[in-house]
């Protein structure tokens, strides 16, 4: 606490004019402490959540020192200050500038120095600053205080319907209260402890009232400060040889997400994320979207990428060095100002001692981690390296720009080498599985170096065909290594070596990874990226890069597969790795062909538009029928093959029967009964044909008539019959239409399969007796087929674009099933094959987490593991799933809040987007998110992310707690004002009745010329006396000890009523003159009857001439029977009669006087209060010695006449007592009245 020089802190005006009398830096500095409390306590408050604002005591302490002014000035500057935080705070200097100048005027007021004063004062600053701040919280803030508690108070009130000015009302009150009580203690505090100290540096006599403020300061305070108070894991490959001609291939360029169109490199965090570096920058790619890295400050372009061991990724850029990121911050970045060689980094790798190599366009720097990152080593013959790999014997080989191989150990160089021929260089290097150290060239050559001996040791050169310029070697964990070059990829496998088809991706492949789920990536500085992702798809004409076309039909005939498409026939070998162009590609070259069928004599029959239908003979012989040899016309559109061997065809006027190159029968259009094209034909075990038409239903034929009709009349969903199939469990028939899907029962009947999911179907394929495959525009819906014929709810798999379909199937197509459980299937962009036993058996892991999480619209900070924490008062919390997924298959994606949702919300992974709950009551929730299987039913992976959302804090026990006891403390402080406000009026009153008698008091001690100041003295002896004897209980020793002090001081108030001439009488006094001397207690008592501020004021007046022996008056009272008011002043009156200076004598000696009440003990006087007189005088707190020597300094002051006079009256009053005492002596019975009240007399 700062307290100025010499400063009296019961006066306000005083600290005015001590401040007047200070030095200009003195007052500066005490302004500017002043400033510093009211910040220090700010910021206190504001780190432990305090329900109080804690930045006004300076404002307060500086106000009462110094006055208004400058108490609003520490205010003032405090609250702008404080705008370096929070900008709202200037907004409050109306409140500080109002509460300096309510302590400046309560102090210029003296309230301070009185406790009901501090309490009016503290009283007065709630209620201002109550007004002002919620009329600046109404502006500026809606209402809300900016105190968690208060807006507590506020929320808590507006979900109970309260009007928001209330609430605001209520929530300040909350915190100004308790801030401006406890400010104002502290300063009231201040002043009482200095009070004090002077106090009992200058008086010894106990204070009052100080109680009563301990009591409440304490509980105020008390109150107010006691409640405040996922590591990267690839999946290993399969171990039969993979064919990667058959993954799928996706590019990415400034055409499909990839803006700048190049990449350079590329590499995965342990999270899953893929990160790609280019020239433009560093992009993040989720597998959903490509996102620009922009706020990566020292990353402007990237040459390099490099994760280590411990999941930090080292960017290497062209131009700002080297940057680590850790979980997408940049936490380090080395340049040339740091020590690094060059600010362009071309390559880096961590060798098996931990330690970093970085190669630069300067020299190659070896870093370290060793409480922090640190070069140990520079390398200046290693400038440029452009490739740089390390194996798990310590080995790191580098490969510079100029084609210089070198072998390092230790950071050391143990060997380097260079191709003779100047035509061919090395270009890159990568380790073996088994050590070997794999150097690529600048032409199409690897070289094999043993380095077991620390040397490089050329063991074989592996020549690469159809490649040039190899940029970089890369092993997967199956130990197939990956060539990228200038034209291409190849791969070697325990198969030998191999082409990759990348069709047009062919040019500037530089780097390459295998992600977590097993896809390849290919980076391209001109071309971009390029992903291969395995499938249960394989794309035939994109794997051989043949010529989109759509194909209608697929049949295998002479160890090739035939494709029939709209512009002719396509050709491919059995592996479906070639392209095979023969006489009948040739003679068919722009025929739209719609559907094929190989007969029992391997005969290829070809469906036409324009030729009609073809027959080819496996020795190249051939038949045609159309139109000129009596079929039904030039436009075929199927063929099929009867149990009896008779081929069946169908074209746009009729459908003919052939057996043996001739057609036996046609049943034309223009009988009657078929008037629409023949799209499908199915024969049943009777041999009964079903002929599907475009329009009129089926055609039922026998015998090669048509018999019978099944329309829409019977029971179909249309007249349009697209595909025809037998139930492989009984005689009834699949009928696909062109809206929906029937089933015609071996009996005849026809109904509607109206539980399948989906209407625009082509055709169904059966894979057993359970399981049917039905193609669809959608793509294709496996079903149970005991599910399909009873209808209702079915289970079902949807394999569509999001399962790897690139493409749509051909409608009223023919597909092909090889026996070998691949399935080929007519699409509009070519041949895809499906491998129905194993289309659900690459599962792939999903790497999902939590992309972000923003409270209230700011971003948070995620922790690696732990909780995520909804802090209170948070109302809106939105969560950024991110399912890092690479693969061609799209997987549904299901979430669900535990505790808040009641079901899970699942939708496609492209349709997952941010995640808002709004509201959330407190609690702990489980975030759950999950890949679902393609119906939506069956959970294939998940992750939880724990929620925490903290109750508000109006909902919070210690809150409760607070705010009980808060409002106990309002309604007691108030209750407590309103009380002392009274008592007030009534000390007012006491005082100016005090003063009253106290004049009467003085006027009889100036009557009485022996008695000057005799009643202020034994007024103090009592009180002393009193406190000595511990008589009253503790709760009433303050103020029966106050009373007993008034008591005496108006003992002899009755003398008022007494003749002078009796009352200064010198000689002895007649029984006349004597009984007027004694009536003065009972003309006192009957003076202060009704004066009734003072408790037992008349026991004092009346009793204190009483005798404990029962011999005194004016009632004779006896021992314990004198009330304790009239023993105590009647020791205390009487010691002060004996020890003062009369007109008549001077004081008498000290040991008489002791003597003298010595022998009074018992008689006179109670033993118990005499005993605590005498131990006042034994401790000196009655001081004998000072005593007197006021008396004798009393008596030298007397003039000369006044001691002669003062003589002789003492030598009379001696001789009169000496009588007195012999007379009583000689009396044992009954003491000579007279003589005693004379005694009395003189001690009057």
């Amino acid at each position: 606490m700062l307290s100025p020089p010499c400063y009296n802190y019961s006066s306000g005006l005083q600290g005015d004019k001590q401040m007047k009398e200070w030095k200009t830096w003195k007052i500066v500095l005490f302004v500017a402490l002043c400033v510093c409390l009211n910040m220090g306590g700010k910021f206190i408050a504001v780190w432990l959540d305090l329900p109080l604002w804690f930045d006004s005591f300076g404002t307060a302490l500086c106000a009462y020192i110094a006055g208004p002014v400058c108490g609003a000035l520490v205010g003032v500057s405090g609250n702008l200050a404080y705008c370096m935080i929070s900008r709202i705070s200037a907004a409050y200097s109306i409140t500080s500038i109002t509460l300096g100048i309510i302590i400046g005027i309560a102090a210029r007021r003296r309230w301070l120095d009185r406790f009901y004063g501090f309490m009016k004062t503290a009283s007065l600053a709630v209620v201002s600053a109550l007004v002002v701040s919620v009329t600046v919280n109404l502006i500026v803030a809606g209402g809300y205080t900016g105190n968690k508690w208060g807006d507590g108070v506020i929320d808590y009130l507006l979900d109970k319907g309260w009007p928001m000015f209330l609430c605001a009302v209520m929530g300040q009150l909350a915190i100004e209260f308790a801030d401006k009580v406890l400010t104002i203690t502290g300063v009231y505090l201040v002043i009482q402890i200095r009070k004090r100290k002077k106090e009992l540096e200058g008086d010894d006599t106990p204070q009052t009232g100080m109680g009563k403020a301990a009591a409440l300061i304490l509980l105020s305070a008390g109150m107010a400060l006691s409640v405040a108070g996922n590591a990267l894991a690839s999946e290993m490959p399969a171990t039969h040889e993979t064919d990667y001609n058959d993954y799928v291939q996706n590019v990415y360029s400034s055409n499909n997400g990839l803006p700048c169109g190049e990449a350079n490199d590329i590499a995965q965090t342990n999270d899953g994320v893929l990160w790609i570096g280019t020239y433009a920058g560093l992009y993040r790619y989720n597998g959903r979207e490509f996102h620009w890295i922009d706020e990566y400050e020292s990353v402007k372009n990237v040459n390099c990428l490099f994760v280590d061991e411990e999941g930090r990724m080292w960017i290497g850029t062209n131009d700002n060095g080297l940057s680590i990121v850790i979980r997408e911050k940049v936490v380090n970045v080395l340049d040339q100002s740091s020590g690094l060689p060059s600010n362009s980094v071309r390559c880096i790798t961590q060798a098996s001692d931990g330690c970093y190599y970085v190669g630069t366009t300067g020299s190659m720097q070896i870093l370290e981690m060793n409480n922090g990152l640190k070069a140990s080593n520079t390398l200046d013959e290693i400038n440029y390296a452009d490739s740089i790999t390390a194996d798990q014997d310590g080995h790191v080989a580098a490969v510079s720009s100029g084609g210089r191989l070198f072998l390092l150990k230790g950071g050391v160089i143990q060997d380097s080498l260079q191709l003779p021929d100047e035509h061919e260089l090395y270009n890159c290097c990568d380790f073996a599985p088994d050590g070997t150290l794999m150097v690529g060239s600048s032409t199409n050559h690897i070289f094999c170096f043993d380095v077991s001996g620390d040397g490089l040791k050329q063991k074989n050169v592996i020549s690469c065909r159809d490649v040039n310029s190899i940029n970089n070697l890369n092993y997967l964990n199956d130990g197939t290594l990956f060539i990228s070059t200038d034209s291409g990829v190849s791969y070697i496998d325990r198969g030998g070596y191999h082409r990759l088809n990348t069709n047009d991706f062919n040019n500037s492949i530089d780097n390459m990874l295998f992600d977590y789920q097993g896809n390849l990536w290919f980076t391209s500085s001109r071309l971009g990226l390029l992903r291969l992702a395995k499938s249960p798809f394989k794309d035939v004409y994109g794997s051989i890069g043949m010529e989109r076309r759509v194909v209608n039909a697929i049949v295998a005939w002479k160890d090739c597969y035939y494709i029939g498409t709209d512009k002719g026939l396509d050709v491919v070998d059995g592996a479906c790795r070639n392209q095979i162009e023969n006489e009948l590609t040739e003679e068919l070259e722009g025929k739209r062909i719609r559907c094929m069928y190989v007969d029992g004599s391997d005969h290829l029959w070809v469906c036409t538009y324009g030729n009609g239908l073809m027959e080819y003979a496996p020795d190249g012989e051939s038949w045609s029928y159309n139109a000129d040899n009596g079929s039904f016309g030039n436009r075929a559109r199927i063929v099929t093959g009867l149990s009896d061997g008779t081929i069946l065809a169908a074209g746009d006027t009729g459908i003919s029967y052939i057996k043996d190159h001739r057609i036996t029968n046609t049943i034309s259009n223009k009988d009657g009964l078929i008037n629409s094209m023949i799209l499908t034909i199915t024969q049943q075990s009777d041999g009964t044909i079903l002929a599907g038409t475009d329009g009129d239903g089926i055609a039922v034929l026998k015998d090669g008539e048509v018999v019978h009709m099944i329309t829409r009349d019977d029971g179909l969903s249309s007249g349009v019959i697209l595909r025809t199939v037998k139930d492989p469990k009984s005689e009834g028939v699949f009928i696909v239409t062109s809206n929906g899907l029937c089933y015609l029962e071996p009996d005849g009947e026809v109904r509607m399969l109206d539980g399948f999911p989906y209407f625009n179907n082509y055709d169904i394929w059966v894979k057993d007796e359970d399981t049917l495959f039905v193609m669809s525009s959608a793509g294709i819906y496996v079903v149970g087929r005991d599910d399909l014929v009873t209808g209702g709810d079915m289970a079902w798999e949807l394999l569509d674009a999001r399962r790897g379909l690139g493409t749509s199937l051909t409608a009223n197509s023919w597909n092909y099933y090889n026996g070998k459980g691949e399935l080929f299937l007519p699409c509009d962009t070519g041949v895809y094959i499906i491998d129905v036993d194993k289309y659900n058996s690459d599962v792939r892991s999903y790497r999902m987490q939590l992309a972000s999480v923003r409270l209230d619209g700011v971003l948070q900070p995620l922790a690696r593991k732990g909780a995520i924490t909804v802090g209170q008062g948070v109302n809106r919390v939105e969560l950024s799933p991110e399912i890092l997924n690479y693969t061609i298959q799209e997987p549904n994606v299901g979430y669900i809040l535990e505790g808040y949702d009641t079901q899970w919300t699942i939708v496609p992974q492209n349709s997952l987007n941010n995640i808002i709950y709004a509201n959330l009551p407190a609690g702990d929730y489980v975030f759950r998110l999950a890949i679902f299987d393609s119906a939506g039913e069956r959970v294939l992976e998940e992750r939880k992310f724990d929620l925490v959302k903290e109750g508000e804090i109006y909902e919070q026990p210690y809150f409760i707690f607070y705010m009980l006891i808060l409002l106990s403390v309002i309604i007691v402080w108030f209750t407590w004002l309103v009380v002392q406000r009274q008592l007030n009026q009534q000390q007012i009153k006491l005082n100016m009745a005090n003063e009253t008698v106290m004049a009467i008091a003085r006027a009889v001690d100036a009557k009485d010329v022996r008695t000057h100041q005799h009643s202020q003295r034994v007024a103090e002896y009592s009180a002393m006396i009193a406190q000595e004897m511990n008589c009253f209980k503790w709760w009433r020793r303050e103020k029966e000890i106050s009373n007993l002090k008034k008591a005496a001081q108006l003992h002899d108030i009755g003398k008022i009523g007494v003749p002078d001439s009796v009352l200064n009488k010198v000689g002895r006094l007649t029984d006349e003159e004597y009984a007027q001397m004694k009536s003065h207690v009972d003309r006192g008592a009957e003076i202060l009857k009704d004066f009734t501020l003072v408790e037992h004021v008349g026991d004092g007046t009346r009793y204190h001439h009483e005798r404990y022996d029962g011999k005194g008056y004016p009632k004779g009272l006896k021992g314990e029977d004198i009330p304790l008011y009239g023993r105590i002043i009647g020791v205390a009156d009487a010691f002060d009669a004996m020890t003062s200076n009369r007109v008549y004598r001077n004081h008498m000696d000290t040991d008489y006087v002791l003597n003298e009440m010595e022998r009074g003990r018992g008689t006179q006087f109670d033993p118990n209060v005499l005993d605590a007189f005498f131990r006042l005088i034994d401790s000196n707190k009655i001081n004998l010695e000072e005593l007197y020597a006021q008396k004798r300094a009393e008596i030298q002051q007397a003039d000369q006449e006044a001691q002669e006079e003062l003589a002789r009256r003492v030598e009379e009053d001696r001789k009169i007592q000496e009588a007195q005492m012999k007379e009583e002596e000689k009396k044992e019975e009954k003491p000579d009245e007279k003589d005693d009240g004379k005694m009395k007399g003189g001690a009057e």
